[in-house]
């Protein structure tokens, strides 16, 4: 037996990935040393004739309940300058109790190769049997028909190891050279693709349609010709049941030097949480119905194991850098969301108890700047806020904004976020995402991620910032004035300096200010929302507010709570204390 070894193209590409791509998304860094991550592999292949090479591509020996499944996929090469007929041989398996069965080969199998080529052969059986058991060899076999009693000749034997057969989704992957942490850059040998591949990110989404998790994947084309991403899947694995997601898109293209970002969808249970990945090929195998037709039969074979942090969920696997508010996002270059002369930073993160609903309130803001000569839509980002414990909560963006952001100015759009009661806001990381549409496919695509520091809510300031303002507070009084109707008609008289951010544009989509009496015993009595922008909007100087609450007795002591309000996208009133006025 002939046994040449061959390091995999994919390797050698792989490590000019790794050596040359900075690539994960982060707000504060350029990026990920990725050396060295990949191992060297090699292919083993083995001489059937003087002109025909054999590989083994993947086995399979898959048990369901009273039956086994058993296939290979064998690549085999024309090593001549001539058209070569596949040698004509019966493909059998041994097994580690001494049964041998013999695979019946695909329908659409070839029956010659061209010279200096290679194409695959698929092979297929499914015998009865009701018990496990390993397979050990795999032999070519030469059978005669022309003579009495048959004549067989073993052509060529190969020993298989038992850590390259699958034996289905709940196989465990035990190489160590295929068992990847998050993170690392992986190949994929089984399809001889040159690209390189990193996980980037993994976040749960709930849809109208349910649950699913979504991994993204950059893919790295570091070759000098386009290259096509080969057809792959991703089996998310929990404690006690395997997931099985496929690609978002169907089609991928790189140019050389291109990077890019595919999906994988997987559909879930609302409490699934994965503990790894196991990145799938998909193999086929064709029996003929004659008259051209053909009736195919897929599976698909675990290639690498990508582990997850155990205990963390899902969203909490990614690891994020600090972040400084008011600091350019950095975007990667693979991102076409937002346009390149566009900058967003987080300007302000506060985090407010609502003791009356039992939950807390997130509110952030994002500025938009546009550096070029030229109006550019407003892209709708979408965020999520991530807990230490990695729980996942959705922003809900303002309702309305402008429809784009004027040359060399800024623009503010806010996000709320309803968070549990007990949450701190310690430790919490940001998300930045884009909406992505595939034919009926709906999916989130990472942008940035960053740990982000709450503000702390100084309720005694004389100064409320409210970006792109900051009101200083120079005199207030409370005021009750009787009426000939024999009521009294509640005013706040406020002395306000008002300072904008110039370089920002405001108009009526941005936050307003909403100032709400309470009488001594703590119930609402009335309020006004006053606007700081726009007409009636509140201005430098002495500002007198009507806060529409009318009594028939004279109330004191009093309160005046002044908030940051506005609606988000789902209706709702969205409020943030900033200070309290006592009288």
């Amino acid at each position: 037996m002939k046994i040449k070894m061959k390091r995999s193209l994919a390797t050698l590409v792989l490590s000019a990935v790794l050596l040359s791509t900075a690539s994960i998304p982060a707000w504060a860094a350029d990026g990920q040393n990725l050396s060295g991550l990949a191992a060297a592999s090699t292919d083993v292949s083995y001489a059937l004739s003087n002109k025909v090479e054999v590989e083994i591509k993947s086995m399979l020996n898959e048990h369901e309940s009273d039956s086994t499944k058993l296939g290979t996929v064998l690549r085999i090469r024309n090593t001549s300058d001539k058209i070569t007929r596949v040698p004509d041989f019966e493909l059998r398996v041994l097994m580690a109790d001494g049964i041998e069965y013999t695979l019946q080969p695909s329908a659409k199998n070839p029956k010659s190769i061209q010279p200096k080529s290679q194409l695959e052969l698929s092979y297929l059986s499914i015998v009865e049997r009701s018990d496990d058991v390993d397979l050990t060899t795999i032999n070519f076999i030469d059978v005669d028909m022309d003579v009495y009693p048959k004549k067989e000749t073993t052509l060529l034997t190969i020993p298989v190891d038992a850590g390259t057969v699958w034996n289905g989704s709940d196989s465990t992957i035990t190489k160590s050279s295929a068992i990847l942490k998050w993170g690392e850059a992986f190949a994929l040998p089984s399809s001889r693709s040159p690209l390189g591949f990193i996980p980037v990110d993994i976040h749960k989404e709930i849809t109208a349609k349910g649950v699913s998790t979504v991994v993204q994947i950059q893919v790295v084309n570091a070759t000098k010709e386009r290259q096509s991403v080969p057809n792959f899947g991703i089996d998310g694995k929990s404690e006690s049941k395997v997931y099985s997601g496929s690609r978002a898109e169907a089609a991928v293209t790189l140019d050389p030097g291109e990077k890019r970002y595919i999906h994988i969808v997987i559909p879930t249970d609302l409490d699934t949480e994965f503990t790894s990945l196991n990145v799938v090929t998909p193999e086929s195998f064709a029996v003929s119905l004659g008259e051209g037709k053909f009736l195919e039969d897929t599976y698909r074979v675990g290639r690498v194991n990508i582990l997850l942090p155990g205990g963390a969920a899902t969203q909490g696997v990614i690891p994020a850098p600090e972040y400084i508010l008011g600091t350019p996002v950095k975007l990667d270059s693979t991102n076409k969301f937002i346009p390149s002369n566009v900058d967003v930073s987080l300007v302000e993160l506060h985090v407010t108890s609502n003791e009356d609903d039992g939950f807390n309130t997130a509110v952030a803001k994002f500025k938009l700047t546009n550096n070029s000569d030229r109006p550019i839509p407003i892209p709708a980002i979408q965020t999520e806020l991530v807990s230490l414990d990695g729980y996942a909560y959705g922003g809900r963006r303002q309702e309305a904004t402008a429809l784009s952001v004027v040359p060399n100015a800024s623009y503010v759009v806010s996000y709320s976020y309803a968070l549990p009661a007990s949450e701190t806001g310690e430790g919490l990381k940001m998300n930045l995402y884009s909406q992505q549409m595939n034919g009926d496919i709906s999916y989130k695509s990472l942008l940035a991620s960053a740990k982000v520091p709450v503000q702390k809510n100084d309720l005694t300031s004389k100064i409320l910032n409210v970006y792109p303002y900051d009101i200083t507070i120079k005199d207030w009084t409370i005021s009750a004035i009787y009426q000939a109707n024999m009521s009294y008609d509640y005013k706040l008289k406020l002395d306000l300096s008002m300072k904008p951010d110039k370089n920002v544009t405001v108009d009526k989509f941005n936050s307003k200010l909403s100032f709400e009496l309470f009488d001594n015993v703590g119930n609402p009595v009335g309020k006004s929302v006053q606007a700081l922008s726009g007409e009636g909007r509140l201005y430098n100087g002495t500002n007198t507010i009507d806060l529409n609450a009318r009594s028939n007795q004279l109330d004191f002591p009093i309160q005046v709570k002044v908030y940051e309000m506005f609606m988000n996208e789902n209706g709702e009133s969205v409020k943030r204390l900033l200070t309290t006025f006592k009288q």
